[in-house]
């Protein structure tokens, strides 16, 4: 289905039983046909949909073995989607940013957790191999993995391309998302990252929390992927949430807090550029070896 198409159902949907039909619809669209691994350390970046034959790795290892897969088996945060769309009469791009916003910290707390609580989550399903999400929310230990992996199946099921990141954020290992309104390879890039957001402050210290987007130039779109940072300038982002948001006086007297944060793509060696290195290490060792066994058999003739 087209962006279009997929607009027209939603707001063609009358019940709870329309929705979850749509979903379940989009969702085998999406899915993909051939097996693949992807997250921390696989892949810097990838676009497919997370369902049954893509192994989403949230982290690299669990001491020595294989992180278990994150499967994101739960309609609710889907339905619950669809339902505050359709509260409103039309949306965008832009307006969905808060709305996903808003969804996926309703869905997937966080306690509080500094990562003990996640470590145990995973580490209590290494025999089976995988973790669903709805143990992730129960135990309230979600990170930026598990919110940007969830917050692009979002994007996907409404027709909006994506991109899971496997990056950083101020030089910190960091998951966030890439979003293409036009389709991928299509200008513009912009930066979408639900695990964090722009606060608005007023004189008393409270606080309105929002989730920002960021367009990202050309230019600094090619730094990303030859592996450079980029400093994003937040504060048109705040301006124009303000205007979206503030236009019946629900933010007079509130000041952007200024942040002005770094991203990049990519850890370092993928796991695949790990095994080529390797692969290119052996291949190079063979080779001298064949050459000195070559020259010892030309000695061994000389002496003959």
């Amino acid at each position: 289905m087209k962006k279009e198409e997929i607009q027209k159902r939603i707001y063609e949907c009358e019940t709870d039983e329309d929705i979850k039909k749509f979903i379940l619809e989009r969702i085998a669209e999406l899915e993909s046909k051939e097996e693949k691994t992807v997250g921390q350390n696989y892949t810097d970046s990838f676009n497919e949909f997370i369902s049954g034959k893509i192994h989403y790795k949230p982290a690299d290892k669990l001491g020595d073995k294989e992180c278990p897969d994150l499967v994101y088996d739960d309609m609710e945060p889907y339905i619950s989607l669809i339902k505050s769309i359709r509260k409103n009469s039309w949306y965008n791009e832009l307006t969905l940013f808060s709305t996903i916003f808003f969804e996926i910290y309703g869905y997937l707390p966080n306690s509080g957790d500094i990562g003990l609580e996640r470590y145990f989550t995973y580490k209590s399903h290494e025999d089976s191999g995988k973790v669903s999400i709805k143990d992730i929310k129960s135990n309230k230990c979600a990170f930026c993995s598990e919110n940007s992996g969830l917050s692009h199946n979002m994007f996907k099921i409404l027709g909006i391309d994506s991109s899971v990141v496997c990056g950083r954020r101020d030089n910190i290992p960091h998951a966030y998302n890439i979003i293409y309104p036009n389709g991928y390879g299509n200008n513009p890039a912009v930066l979408y990252d639900p695990s964090h957001h722009i606060d608005f402050i007023d004189k008393e210290g409270r606080k309105k929390s929002f989730g920002y987007y960021k367009v990202i130039s050309a230019e600094d779109y090619e730094k990303m992927k030859t592996g450079e940072n980029i400093t994003l300038d937040l504060s048109t982002s705040g301006e124009k949430l303000k205007q979206l948001y503030g236009y019946n006086g629900a933010l007079d007297g509130y000041e952007m807090k200024p942040e002005n944060p770094t991203y990049g793509i990519g850890l370092g060696k993928t796991e695949l550029q790990k095994r080529n290195s390797k692969l290119c290490e052996l291949e190079s060792d063979a080779e001298t070896i064949g050459k000195e066994e070559s020259k010892q058999s030309e000695k061994q003739g000389e002496q003959r």
